[in-house]
């Protein structure tokens, strides 16, 4: 009996220690809320819409027809435009689509489909999970070439939880249908600068690099 339950506690602390692990940053978090209330502070999600992906695109067209050094959109029409260039794939998973802007970072919003997930990299916090989950996945935004950039995903947070760098990289893989965790977008024709800050976008023309 004492064997048994030597067994038992040893699965027991072995669970405990998978978690602390897998959680990691969220613990960190938890030990310094000074620092995450500093990270979020002033950022709201912006929402895409019709309308301010129409402006966005006559602000770029107006960029091209006065020679102008850059034009300036609103999270929205960032927002706007950055969802509506994201992979058929993508959005067949995730719904109630958002945006937070950064310094040259955007974190996208919405409900996911878990049913993409690869359960097998969650451990036990993959049987808690719902059909749809709120998800958010974050990271830089550069510009390789003119007409497109590309956001490499960092971080994934499911549920509030924000995961291991490695898995959130597999499963932006999943979730994007890409070979890494880097996801391309169409940017307008001609615009090859982008300078992201928590108001705004700058979109600069190819000319002008």
């Amino acid at each position: 009996m004492r064997f048994l339950f030597r067994i038992l506690g040893i699965l027991i602390l072995a669970a405990l220690v998978s978690a602390a692990w897998l959680f990691r940053s969220d613990l960190m978090r938890i030990a310094r809320p000074e620092a995450q209330t500093e990270e979020s502070a002033g950022m709201g999600v912006a929402r895409p819409s019709a309308k301010a992906l129409a402006k966005a695109r006559d602000r770029v067209d107006s960029l091209h027809g006065w020679k102008a050094d850059s034009v300036i959109l609103s999270p929205g029409e960032l927002a706007s435009l950055v969802t509506a260039g994201l992979p058929a794939e993508a959005r067949s998973h995730i719904d109630s689509l958002g945006v937070t802007l950064g310094e040259n970072r955007l974190e996208l919003h919405g409900r996911l489909d878990t049913k993409v997930l690869p359960k097998d990299q969650l451990g036990p916090f993959a049987s808690m999970l719902n059909p749809w989950e709120p998800v958010a996945a974050a990271g830089p935004v550069s510009v390789p070439k003119p007409g497109f950039a590309d956001w490499t995903v960092e971080q994934i947070t499911i549920r509030g939880i924000t995961l291991p760098q490695s898995i959130s990289q597999n499963i932006a893989q999943r979730i994007f249908a890409t070979r890494d965790s880097r996801i391309r977008i169409p940017l307008p024709a001609g615009i090859g600068g982008l300078r992201i800050q928590p108001d705004k976008a700058i979109l600069y023309p190819a000319q002008k690099q």
